[in-house]
């Protein structure tokens, strides 16, 4: 984009922060003038807020005249940037945009998107086997880097920015190297790879890449050598060993073996660049019906907008009620003004309002994206933002129609957005206001027809003339307008020719009976006749688990949870299941598990509520207890102590996953998390079996220490309060007590301490009414926990004090661990070490005699803080390690992230080196959970970097 001179701009982030116009550098002004352009030019074409502003470039240390100086800054750098736009012409580059501001940049003319292009042009090059012009593309991309990103600019914002583009560009660099090391350029590569590797000596991938470069060199001793030294730099930095990976390699080089990996046997053919690819241009819009009546306004506003955005970037929000029409709507249109976005379609249904399908999220709808634009699979980013910068990236020099359709809300649309020149079209329930603050969305607003077009939208599809017009008006009002209901209406008389129209509103004039009238299971139906006869040509076992597979409440299923429904082995439900998959019945959604399309869903359901009802329920029974008995059998095996509730399922499955380790356990509970919650909900619903309540409490039971440690905060506070309206209701105080318990610990997950301890004073009441003094002590324990973080401080030790009383009496190790635990923490608050020191090691020694491991690591956690308050450093650093240590045997990356912040915390305070080493493996462990202690973590590492007293 150029400015009011017609000279182009170019923004340079890759070393000093620049702008250059016809070969001369612009004066960006003032060092916080630069960093506000830093704040806009990263979110380039994206709107930025006044106070995202005020927050990135002063931080803590926010001026009273913050608001006055942006706009003071930004009224210079329009000047900067647009030198020839008259006093009070509007600005074209720097726009206002409500309370924020946008800049607006074409990709070509920022040096970090023509960096990210080359690195996705190099992976096109790689997939299609051309190694060698791979490499090259490398070389070309990274020679963009012209020092340290965003030079000459400070603050906190600056820093943390400047550590992901630093560790980006390391990554490409890690990718050049091996390229040339599958070309055979490995002797070449060893002085390279040896200064990064010493510059970054924590990074497994860049030692692994030197071992192979010096055995390629015939240097195996020293690649040995290399091996050695990662490993004492891992565990003396980190307190873990080297991965498999790296591993593997020692393994080869110490067997004389060759350690390069094999080649593919053929290469994955990428869709390459430019006009020669238009054969192979996306074009995934669904077929859309020639005609649309009733919208004539809606598409002359749909045009209107495009016109009014000639140079691209229209983001269009097509919304109303269900079954308005709001998909058909979008795809006539984007079927009629396809030849203006030539570089072709690009679709996706979100599943926002499936009721039997989670919605996709934008990590799997970019993963998409991206192979169809030819990025193979495993070149494919792991994080979000990762692949929503590769996807803007493919597509900015393109002129694409990208449809979101069903969408749900406005935060998970974000990354999915492309610039200009792309239009987005999306459809929604919603009216996603987040999405036109952000985005600058344009609505476009459904409502149902009117009772003129509803005739017609009958009359055609159903082929009527006007004969029968009052009754073709009266049908319209029974559908209230909506063309779903019309289509489906007129669809019953368009097969049936002596059906007269006064014959179906009479049916539909009877209001029980005429959702089923409007839908799509009556048996002459096209749809169900064509699966009838697919089942037909089933052997009996896939037949009946078709039907029984219906009854499943969750998103997909495995072999051993249709053998217990069905009452079979193992090996007899996979046979059953490829059978279906082959009729393309079912599908495979990843290895092992099966998945059904809407349609056939709804087809299992109805065969489902054919079955018998002794049937139904006794595979619905087996169904829960396979997933109550799996669920108890894992997070048995979880690092994290557990309470006495006795989980006995009735039916007991005769073969179950391999549940035997830590690791298995979690990887089980990740794959099922969403069919273990669903069956609860099962268990739950009006008019379930009585006898399933106990499912109800017990399934999200079994889920809570996995939710925990999974830092699933939102999904555990759900699932919990549902749970405990179960316990209620079935009116054992064993239940109540737990669930209120579990709520209690859920809800000061979200800082709701009042209503925390609340609960926690419930579960107490309901422990001491039935004489348990385990449950006491548990409670007791909590309710002071609350009490310390209000402040209520004297209250809080009284209530711990009555805990140890109650745990020794009960002889309950744990909670007198608990107790022990957090009095400490409650004299390392008031700034009482040698008291907060012997309790904490107290506890330390009780959770180790019962097994608690993760309560152990976090004791050690804390432990180090006390020791590093009273000057203890070097024992605060034996503490911590302790801590890391025992959270990697108990294979708890949450815990291992809390020792890996609290390690760095230590070295910091002490000025000793590895701080921001261990911020960065603690930042990366929690970003990966999700966890909102990643935000935290992330401010520190950029304050170290930036060397500011954390």
């Amino acid at each position: 984009m150029a400015d009011g001179g017609g000279e182009r701009l170019r923004f340079e982030v890759l070393g000093l922060l620049r702008a250059v116009r016809g070969g001369g550098e612009v004066d960006l002004g003032a060092a916080k003038q630069r960093a506000v352009l830093a704040v806009l030019l990263l979110a380039r074409n994206t709107p930025v807020s006044r106070d995202q502003i005020i927050e990135a470039v002063w931080g803590d240390n926010t001026p009273t005249s913050a608001v006055n100086l942006v706009q003071t800054y930004v009224a210079g750098l329009r000047r900067a940037l647009e030198p020839s736009r008259a006093r009070r012409a509007p600005a074209e580059l720097l726009t206002s945009v409500g309370d924020g501001y946008l800049l607006r940049v074409d990709p070509q003319q920022v040096d970090l998107d023509e960096f990210e292009r080359g690195v996705a042009e190099s992976a096109r090059l790689r997939a299609s086997g051309d190694l060698v012009a791979a490499a090259t593309a490398l070389d070309e991309a990274l020679g963009l880097w012209r020092g340290e990103p965003l030079g000459g600019v400070v603050g906190l914002f600056a820093e943390v920015e400047r550590g992901r583009l630093a560790e980006r560009r390391v990554a490409v660099l890690e990718e050049r190297a091996e390229l040339l090391l599958l070309i055979g350029r490995g002797a070449e590569l060893v002085p390279s790879l040896t200064a990064l590797v010493d510059e970054h000596p924590l990074r497994e991938r860049g030692h692994g890449l030197l071992m192979r470069a010096l055995c390629q060199a015939g240097r195996q001793a020293e690649a040995l050598a290399v091996y050695r030294r990662a490993r004492r730099v891992l565990v003396e930095e980190l307190g873990v060993e080297p991965g498999p990976e790296l591993r593997k390699l020692q393994h080869a080089v110490l067997a004389g073996e060759d350690p390069e990996p094999d080649r593919p046997t053929r290469p994955m053919v990428l869709r390459p660049v430019g006009e020669s690819a238009s054969a192979l241009t996306p074009a995934q819009l669904p077929r859309a019906s020639a005609s649309l009546i009733g919208r004539d306004e809606e598409l002359a506003r749909l045009d209107g907008l495009l016109a009014s955005y000639r140079d691209g970037g229209l983001v269009l929000v097509v919304t109303g009620p269900a079954g308005v029409g709001k998909t058909a709507l979008a795809l006539h249109w984007a079927q009629r003004v396809r030849e203006e976005f030539p570089d072709g379609q690009l679709y996706v249904d979100l599943h926002g309002y499936d009721p039997n399908q989670e919605p996709l999220g934008a990590g799997e709808v970019l993963s998409r994206f991206l192979r169809t634009l030819g990025v193979p699979s495993p070149d494919i980013p792991v994080t979000v933002e990762e692949r929503s910068a590769l996807f803007r990236t493919l597509v900015a020099d393109r002129r694409m129609v990208v449809m979101l359709d069903n969408a749900r809300g406005s935060t998970e649309l974000l990354p999915l957005l492309p610039g200009p020149p792309s239009c987005v079209l999306v459809t929604s329930r919603r009216r996603l206001v987040g999405l036109v603050a952000h985005a600058e969305a344009r609505l476009v607003e459904l409502d149902m027809l009117d009772p003129d077009a509803s005739v017609a939208v009958v009359s055609r599809v159903a082929g009527r003339d006007g004969t029968e017009a009052a009754a073709l008006r009266r049908l319209a009002v029974l559908c209230d307008g909506l063309p779903l209901a019309l289509r489906i209406a007129a669809a019953r008389l368009a097969v049936a020719p002596t059906l007269r129209v006064a014959e179906l509103v009479a049916e539909l004039d009877d209001e029980h009976g005429r959702l089923a009238a409007l839908g799509l299971e009556d048996e002459d139906s096209t749809v169900r006749a064509a699966l009838d006869a697919s089942r037909r040509a089933l052997s009996p076992l896939p037949a009946r688990l078709l039907a029984l597979l219906g009854l499943h409440p969750g998103p997909d299923v495995t072999a051993f949870v249709a053998a217990a429904m069905a009452r079979v082995r193992v090996a007899d439900a996979q046979r059953a299941l490829d059978a279906l998959t082959a009729a393309n019945l079912l599908s495979v959604n990843e290895s092992g598990r099966y998945g059904a399309h809407d349609l056939v869903r709804v087809y299992m359901r109805t065969l489902a509520a054919e079955l018998p009802a002794a049937e139904r329920r006794d595979s619905t029974s087996r169904m829960l207890d396979f997933y109550l008995h799996c669920a108890d059998l894992a997070d048995g095996r979880l690092p994290v102590a557990r309470g006495s509730v006795r989980v006995a399922p009735e039916h007991v499955p005769e073969q179950t996953p391999k549940l035997q380790t830590s690791a298995e356990a979690i990887a089980w509970l990740d794959a099922e998390q969403a069919n273990v919650v669903a069956a609860a909900e099962l268990a739950a619903a009006p008019g379930a079996d009585p006898e399933w309540l106990v499912h109800a409490w017990q399934l999200p039971y079994t889920l809570s220490r996995f939710l925990w440690l999974r830092a699933d905060r939102t999904t555990w506070l759900r699932t919990t309060e549902a749970a405990l309206e179960a316990a209620m209701t079935l009116g054992d105080p064993a239940a109540k007590f737990v669930m209120l318990f579990n709520l209690g610990i859920a809800l000061a997950q979200f800082q709701r301490m009042d209503e925390s301890l609340a609960r926690h004073r419930e579960a107490l009441e309901v422990a001491r009414a039935s004489g348990d003094v385990n449950a006491q002590a548990r409670a007791l324990t909590t309710v002071a926990d609350m009490l310390q973080f209000l402040g209520r401080v004297d209250e809080s030790e009284a209530s711990y004090r009555e805990a140890l009383e109650v745990s020794r009496v009960a002889g309950s190790r744990w909670a007198e661990a608990n107790a022990h635990h957090n009095l400490g923490l409650l004299h390392l608050a008031s700034r009482r070490y040698d008291e907060a020191k012997s309790w904490l090691r107290a506890a330390v020694t009780m959770y180790r005699e019962v097994g608690e491991q993760c309560g152990e690591s976090t004791c050690h956690t804390d432990l180090a803080m006390v020791l590093l308050e009273s000057g203890e450093g070097e024992d605060a650093v034996t503490s911590a390690r302790t801590a890391l240590e025992v959270a990697s045997a108990a294979a708890s990356p949450y815990h291992q992230a809390m020792a890996h912040d609290r390690l760095a915390t230590v070295f910091d305070r002490q000025g000793l080196p590895g701080a921001v080493a261990h911020w960065q493996r603690a930042l990366a462990l929690f970003t990966e959970l999700g966890a909102p202690e990643s935000d935290q973590v992330r401010e520190r590492l950029a304050r170290a970097r930036a060397g500011t007293a954390v």
